[in-house]
């Protein structure tokens, strides 16, 4: 089983992790400060054998699959490639409505 952990910013400083299974909430929404922190969390909160591989997105991006047991270890580079992702798709946002005008 694949679990997809679908991050959202509330507002500075607090982000919902929400895990599903085929788009199906399986645990209750976890509150975090961080995306970091919550990808390192949600891995290591997944009970042995319930799944095997995660995959996490933030503002539609996501990471790929990974894993479980490697996941806390690159739990910063996965938020800093969430991060990176969405600020690039706001970027290439800003720039199509640029040349619309």
């Amino acid at each position: 089983m694949i679990l997809t952990i679908d991050i959202n910013k509330e507002m500075p400083g607090v982000y919902i992790a929400r895990a599903q299974e085929g788009g199906v909430l399986v645990t209750e929404p976890e509150t975090y400060d961080r995306i970091e922190t919550a990808i390192r969390e949600q891995a290591l909160s997944i009970p042995d054998g319930f799944a095997h591989f995660v995959e996490f997105t933030y503002g539609g991006m996501s990471t790929g699959t990974f894993a479980i047991a490697e996941v806390p270890a690159k739990a910063a580079e996965l938020a800093d490639r969430l991060v990176a992702l969405n600020a690039e798709m706001h970027m290439i946002g800003e720039s199509r409505k640029s040349v619309a005008v």
